[in-house]
Order: structure tokens, then C-alpha cells, then sequence
């Protein structure tokens, strides 16, 4: 039933989480490729499954009396949310880039920074802000083998969206359809 369906968008959960260990694959080939595109897609299409059976899914489990209104404060729930998440989801993006940032600054010789920057690596903060230093311009100066850390920025937003709808899997899976006789019941004994 629908409650399944709920279910099966869990699925969502390792496609998520397994694209960071996809995308740093030494030789991704064309399986992880498969993998990467074809998990990209299906959680894309997860979005429009569960709007799909959203209302059904609410008049199941609360009855078809309240299921509009029910369906309407989720519908504001879901406008804050695509308002609210990527902002957050961008915050552990610039969190990561500056944690990567001052990593690689680690690496870099002072002597190699001054000469290419104009200032020490005292200042670095200062350049950093003004996106002087990037990660790119720093992978110049870097010492010769130095990884990029580039494709690992978006790893821990990822971990953080899946560990999200793991919540909500959970969160589904506790959720229990009304018992609509023993309310009934319950109003007749209150009204007595």
C-alpha cells in the first residue's frame, strides 16, 4: 500500500550517502558511473512520488474529514523546508570549504605565500574572506602530490541530508493510522 511506497523512498537514504564514496573513487568506472547517474535519478524522482502520494498517504492514516487541512500545513512545512535546507545545507558547504581551506594553508610554504599573495599567511584569513585565496589558487602553491580537497566539500552535506531522511524514514515508520472507531467511542463516553 502507500504506506509501503513511504517505505521504498527510504531508499534514498544509502543513494545519498554513497554518492560522496562514488565521486572519490580512484577508477570510478563505468559501473560506479551507472551507479552515481542512475541513484541520481531515482532520488530526483522521489521527490515527485512522494508529492503524489502525500494526500492519499494522510487520508489513510487521518481520515479524509481532515485530510485537506492536514495536507495544507504540510504543504507550508514543505515551502519553509525548500527555503530552510539549502541555506543549511549551504552553511556546511562554506564550513567545509574553509576547513579545507585552512588545511591545505597548512601545507603551503610561508616563503611561497608571501611571494604569490603579497602578504604572510598571517593575513591569510583577510584574503580568504575577500576570495583572494581560494582552494584553487592555493592547489598552485601547494607542495607537489598535495590532493585537492575540491571534491570532498560537499561530503559532509550529504552525510548530514541522509542522516535527515533517515529521521524521517523513522519517523514514518512510527506513525500509526488513527483508530477512527475507538475515537468515536471514546467521544460518545466523554459526551456521557
Amino acid at each position: 500500500g502507500r504506506r509501503g511506497v513511504f517505505g521504498l523512498f527510504a531508499l534514498g537514504i544509502p543513494i545519498v550517502a554513497g554518492a560522496p564514496v562514488l565521486c572519490h573513487l580512484e577508477d570510478p568506472g563505468l559501473a560506479a558511473l551507472g551507479a552515481f547517474y542512475g541513484g541520481s535519478v531515482m532520488a530526483i524522482t522521489f521527490y515527485g512520488g512522494i508529492f503524489s502520494v502525500l494526500p492519499a498517504y494522510i487520508a489513510d492514516l487521518f481520515g479524509q474529514k481532515h485530510a485537506g487541512a492536514i495536507h495544507g500545513k504540510l504543504l507550508t512545512a514543505w515551502a519553509a523546508s525548500a527555503v530552510v535546507g539549502p541555506m543549511g545545507l549551504a552553511y556546511l558547504r562554506e564550513a567545509s570549504y574553509h576547513t579545507k581551506i585552512h588545511e591545505l594553508l597548512s601545507c603551503i610554504n610561508p616563503e611561497d605565500f608571501k611571494n604569490t599573495f603579497g602578504v604572510g599567511t598571517d593575513e591569510a584569513q583577510r584574503l580568504i574572506d575577500a576570495k583572494t585565496v581560494t582552494i584553487a589558487r592555493l592547489m598552485d602553491i601547494a607542495p607537489q602530490g598535495t590532493l585537492d580537497p575540491t571534491p570532498f566539500l560537499y561530503d559532509s552535506t550529504c552525510y548530514v541530508a541522509a542522516t535527515f531522511m533517515g529521521v524521517s524514514a523513522l519517523a514514518n515508520f512510527f506513525i500509526k493510522p488513527i483508530d477512527v472507531h475507538k475515537m468515536i467511542e471514546d467521544n460518545k463516553l466523554k459526551q456521557t
